[in-house]
């Protein structure tokens, strides 16, 4: 089975971190062959080249010009034209890419997938042109996001799949490394937080509780995330001043776009996420468990499936004083943190590893073909 997944590609966020643990673990399924097309040169295609994955980039697709949406349909569609495989289908990850070319695999008689990365409300103008085209499955990254299936395709079938989630193996010296790299102690308690500088991620919700925790002594914070657009780039400016302000400059640092997160992670003690909205699943939260490190995040959307009480702290959203106190907690009870560290792992395993989740979602793609087939 030959399975083309579709992706924008312009920036690099979960979506793109799965498509990087697909192809990497392509050996997992050894009758599955995928194929990544990308709407964008960037990072993703960068770092998939270099691992030897098979890449088809469509152009620099957008939807301000026209003329590059008809050519990168003519090249998928020449695409799945040349495909030798006996069974095809196409995967297209999020609404975006779903509405530009499920209808070229709809005209192929391709099977076609919508796998859906958060939720939908089915009224935004790209979520109503990929409505119009209907999906022979939606796939969902979380329960909480399937929740909101039928507003992107009505009456089709849905499976909740979890993102496939791996870490790689760390040098033994990885954590003194790091740490001594970014001046943290020995005995330092490193907090994480590595995502995407959205303000939804919850960056100043986290400053202002580690605010409240200026009296606890022997914690220093990472923060893992380059701008990518100018908003974020205003945002990280706003960061800046409210660590100026809170007086934490000497306890925080800015560590911009990192390719290393799992060293990172391997250094860390903690990682949180405060978020100000709901995380449609949390890949970071995966990275984290699997790599030994608690996670403390808000009790929304996706999260409560990857982080239990095993292996870290849920607290309500925008309770700045319960995020302070489940980080006083664990910063101040090192004992804690290495139960939750030690529960991390197979708790995690069991719900993303490569070898639980890539079988599973071969699986619902083979009965697609044998369908298509018939």
């Amino acid at each position: 089975m030959r399975v083309v997944h579709v992706v924008s590609g312009r920036l690099f966020g979960g979506i793109e971190q799965m498509l990087l643990t697909i192809a990497r673990c392509r050996h997992v399924v050894p009758g599955t062959e995928a194929v990544i097309a990308l709407a964008a040169s960037g990072r993703l295609e960068q770092e998939l080249r270099e691992g030897g994955a098979e890449v088809e980039a469509l152009g620099d697709v957008r939807l301000s010009r026209p003329a590059s949406v008809v050519q990168a349909r003519g090249r998928f569609a020449r695409l799945l034209d040349g495909s030798t495989a006996q069974s095809i289908v196409v995967v297209c990850h999020a609404p975006w890419a779903f509405a530009l070319f499920a209808p070229v695999a709809r005209r192929a008689s391709v099977p076609v997938v919508l796998w859906q990365h958060d939720h939908a409300s089915g009224r935004t103008l790209v979520e109503r042109w990929a409505k119009s085209t209907r999906a022979d499955l939606v796939i969902c990254n979380s329960a909480w996001t399937s929740s909101t299936a039928s507003a992107l395709q009505p009456n089709v079938p849905v499976s909740i799949i979890h993102p496939p989630v791996s870490v790689s193996v760390c040098p033994p010296d990885a954590r003194d490394r790091i740490r001594a790299s970014l001046r943290a102690d020995r005995n330092d308690v490193v907090i994480l937080t590595a995502s995407r500088l959205e303000p939804w991620k919850g960056h100043l919700n986290l400053l202002g509780a580690l605010g409240d925790l200026r009296d606890v002594t022997g914690w220093t914070l990472w923060i893992a995330g380059a701008a990518q657009r100018r908003h974020e780039q205003r945002y990280l400016a706003q960061l800046r001043d409210e660590v100026a302000r809170l007086g934490l400059d000497s306890r925080v640092q800015f560590l911009g776009e990192r390719r290393d997160v799992p060293m990172l992670m391997r250094a860390a003690d903690l990682l949180c996420q405060a978020n100000e909205g709901p995380e449609p699943f949390g890949i970071v939260l995966a990275e984290a468990l699997l790599s030994g490190v608690p996670v403390v995040t808000v009790d929304l959307g996706g999260a409560p499936e990857i982080v239990s009480s095993d292996c870290g702290r849920l607290v309500p959203a925008r309770d700045r004083a319960a995020l302070a106190d489940a980080l006083r907690e664990l910063i101040q009870n090192a004992e804690l943190r290495r139960r939750l560290a030690a529960n991390g792992p197979g708790h995690a395993a069991s719900r993303v590893a490569p070898d639980v989740v890539l079988p599973r979602l071969a699986g619902a793609l083979e009965k697609l073909c044998v369908t298509a087939a018939a």
